[in-house]
Parts: structure tokens; C-alpha cells; sequence
């Protein structure tokens, strides 16, 4: 009897090793330099194509880098330059992302079928079935829905839990939500003067001439913002025409497309 059970032990261990070191996907278009640190290990190695991704694996990409990763179900993220993710699998066995900062473009291609998990320093969003991208640091997380309807849950202003109310985003919809308002706005002004400096010329027969315009727009912008359990938000449509004119944007359509055509 006490064989018997020993035998079980043994398999039940070997079968939870095969299942922890089962790749959750794997690198399938890298561009620059990316990083992936595999959980417990301190140094970071190059990301080859086809290099598989483990649980608890992070990934990092560098200045003017991007790297593509495809689960299954045929559920692919992108990271852009300056990016940290890391993967781990729920009670049920699904991918979640955890994205510290940088931003992405998430691609559900079996519509109803798959589904992932993507956590921010601000919240959590969970869809089946659609396309979004996001970009997010310490404070602040913008969405952008492209195909289908996201579901996101900010996380409470103490960061202790979630909240219990959740946003729902619809294609064509940005939502951008704040944890700390006046920091908030303390950024967006230093970006202002970061501009400033870096087309000073320019800048000044702009002042002259649209002054007033811009601080409008930026009050605008600000009251636009409302608030639920302490967590700032913002949701309006946001200009297709723009936002078509952003690389990003433009090499992500093309990869999908790439993706959907190799089918």
C-alpha cells in the first residue's frame, strides 16, 4: 500500500514539474533589443525568435525595440520600446499579463473563445475575443478599443484591491484613468515644458497665436475627467484619423493582418 501511494507521489510530482515548465507561448516576431529573465534567475538574456515564454518569465524591450508574443487560442501582444511584462497563469491555467510600464497592442483572434488578462499599476482588464492597446506607467493607464468591448476594473486609490464597479470601453473609445489627479497634471505640465524647450522658435509664434486656443483645449481636457471611489477617469471617442497616423498603430493593423492572412 505504502508503494502504491509512494508511486502516485511520484507522478503527481513529475506531472506538476512538465505542467510549471510548459511554455505559455513563445517570441514570434522581435525587433531591437529584448530581454526576457526567467523566474528565480537574476541575469536577462537575449530574445531569440521562437524562444519559448515559461510561467513568471518577465520581458523587457529597449529604446526603439518591440517584441511580439503569441499565446494560445491565437491571443498575441505586443510590447513597444521601453516596456516591463510579466506572465503568469491563473487557477485555471490562463495567461495574465502584468504590465509595470511601457505600452502594448493586445490581439484576441478566436472571437468568444480566447481571453486574457491584463493588469496595470491601475487596474485590470479582462476581454474575450477583441482588439485594444494600452500604454501605462506608475499613475496612469490609457486604453484605446479598436474591435469588440473591454471590460476594465481599476484597482482602489491604496492599490490594496479592486474596485467594485468596472468600465466597460466599446470599439472606437478611449478611457484613460488616474490614480493621483495632481500628479497627473503635474506631468502633463512638465511635458508641456519639455516641448517648449525642444521647439523653442517655433513655440513662441505659437504662443502669439494659439495661446488661448491651447489652454482651453488642456482645460478642457481636465474637466472632462470624473471621479469614481478616488480614481480619476476619462472616456470619450477618441480621432480614428489620428490615431491611424501612428506607426505603432500602423505596424500592428499590418502584423494582424499578416497573422490572419497565414491562417
Amino acid at each position: 500500500m505504502k508503494i502504491h501511494c509512494l508511486g502516485w507521489m511520484v507522478i503527481l510530482f513529475f506531472t506538476s514539474v512538465t505542467l510549471a515548465q510548459e511554455p505559455l507561448g513563445k517570441v514570434t516576431f522581435p525587433i531591437g533589443k529584448n530581454f526576457l529573465q526567467h523566474a528565480g534567475q537574476l541575469d536577462w538574456q537575449p530574445v531569440k525568435y521562437h524562444m519559448p515564454v515559461l510561467e513568471k518569465d518577465r520581458l523587457k524591450t529597449g529604446k526603439q525595440s518591440r517584441c511580439e508574443i503569441t499565446f494560445k487560442n491565437k491571443k498575441v501582444m505586443r510590447i513597444g520600446e521601453n516596456s516591463v511584462i510579466s506572465i503568469t497563469r491563473d487557477k485555471m491555467g490562463n495567461e495574465q499579463v502584468e504590465m509595470s510600464r511601457g505600452r502594448a497592442w493586445i490581439s484576441l483572434f478566436l472571437k468568444g473563445v480566447a481571453s486574457l488578462v491584463v493588469k496595470t499599476p491601475t487596474s485590470v482588464c479582462a476581454v474575450r475575443g477583441t482588439v485594444y492597446r494600452l500604454e501605462s506607467d506608475s499613475n496612469m493607464t490609457r486604453y484605446r478599443c479598436y474591435e469588440g468591448a473591454l471590460e476594465i476594473t481599476p484597482l482602489k486609490k491604496d492599490r490594496s484591491g479592486l474596485a467594485d464597479t468596472s468600465l466597460t470601453l466599446s470599439a472606437g473609445q478611449e478611457l484613460i484613468l488616474v490614480m493621483n489627479f495632481e500628479e497627473y497634471k503635474k506631468q502633463q505640465q512638465k511635458e508641456f515644458e519639455e516641448f517648449k524647450k525642444k521647439d523653442a522658435d517655433d513655440f513662441e509664434q505659437f504662443i502669439k497665436e494659439e495661446r488661448k486656443a491651447f489652454e482651453d483645449m488642456v482645460a478642457k481636457d481636465l474637466a472632462e475627467f470624473k471621479q469614481m471611489q478616488d480614481v480619476a477617469y476619462k472616456m470619450v471617442a477618441f480621432d480614428a484619423q489620428e490615431d491611424a497616423n501612428s506607426d505603432w498603430v500602423q505596424w500592428n493593423k499590418e502584423r494582424d493582418r499578416l497573422m490572419q492572412e497565414g491562417e
